[in-house]
């Protein structure tokens, strides 16, 4: 039997998702305390965030629906892999939300003191409208990226899983 054939029990993840959250919130308060969201490195920081935030829900819906259940090496690459394009394609939206959610805030806290929730949607579409052309550029980088770390992660997932012997066919048949 090949490598990818061999069968596995899936680990409980809730620890890796629970070290992902804290990281996590903790770079969420960095950024909403300490950039302005039109720095380039709030930017770079924002969609770190977001793709964070992304790898925690995709997690969290893996380990639910899979969590002790046997499954093959080659079917937990699949599914991490199509996770993981699908949650990097996500990041692109979370990233705008994250700077336009930090964009309102500034706008709320400046010297005019203006309402947030306007502000918020203003940043909002104003960033939908800025990066628009560049929309299929930021989705494919997102999706490849989000290959690879989906691929990443179903290969450390199956590095701790425990292989599941294979039922053996009964003698004298």
């Amino acid at each position: 039997m090949r490598r990818g054939d061999a069968t596995i029990r899936i680990p409980s993840l809730w620890a890796l998702v629970g070290v992902l959250c804290t990281l996590v919130a903790i770079g969420l308060v960095v950024f909403l305390q300490r950039y302005r969201g039109a720095d380039r490195t709030a930017m770079a920081f924002g969609s770190l965030v977001g793709a964070g935030l992304c790898l925690i829900l995709a997690l969290t819906r893996f380990q639910v629906r899979f969590a002790g259940r046997p499954m093959t090496r080659r079917s937990l690459r699949w599914r991490g892999v199509k996770s993981g394009s699908v949650a990097g394609g996500c990041t692109i939206g979370v990233t705008i939300c994250l700077l336009a959610l930090r964009w309102g805030m500034d706008q709320s806290a400046g010297p005019t003191g203006g309402e947030f929730l306007p502000a918020f949607l203003r940043a909002l579409s104003a960033l939908a409208v800025e990066m628009l052309w560049g929309v299929p550029l930021y989705l494919g980088i997102g999706a490849v990226v989000g290959v690879l770390a989906g691929f990443g992660v179903a290969e450390a997932i199956a590095a701790s899983a425990r292989e599941v012997s294979a039922p053996t066919p009964p003698e004298g048949g």
